[in-house]
């Protein structure tokens, strides 16, 4: 039986498309200490929520893939395969990762009630690249 532990470090916002109110997002963890990376897409109408247990499912699924270990005997312990979350207190990571989606969301919306054209460039740019510690 074997263990692999996720640690989410952070998040970032690499690409913004505001016509069809999706952020593409960066999601940088570790797994067992290697360094990974993860992205998804995030349409701002979906629900935090169920876009985080979503987004930590695929994360686990494809941790576990990677892992995947094929032996040919008769232990069924030696197919299993435990992926965990570091983390202080159980569903921490999960509430600071819908935080800093939400605050993204919001700065987002904020962005998209912008009618005026000054600084809209910057405005927009400023966007792209926004980071947030998940730690």
């Amino acid at each position: 039986m074997e263990k692999v532990v996720l640690k989410f470090r952070r998040i970032e916002v690499a690409r913004i498309d505001t016509r069809e109110n999706v952020m593409h997002m960066l999601f940088y963890f570790d797994e067992n200490g290697n360094p990974m990376k993860h992205s998804k897409n995030y349409s701002l109408e979906q629900d935090v929520d169920d876009f985080v247990n979503t987004l930590i499912h695929e994360v686990k699924t494809k941790a576990h893939e990677r892992h995947a270990v094929v032996v040919d005997d008769d232990d069924f312990l030696s197919y299993h395969l435990n992926v965990l979350i570091d983390e202080a207190e159980p569903g921490l990571s999960k509430d600071k990762i819908a935080n800093a989606i939400r605050r993204f969301k919001d700065k987002v919306r904020s962005f998209r009630a912008i009618r005026k054209s000054d600084g809209y460039m910057e405005q927009y740019q400023s966007l792209i690249g926004l980071k947030a510690s998940v730690e």
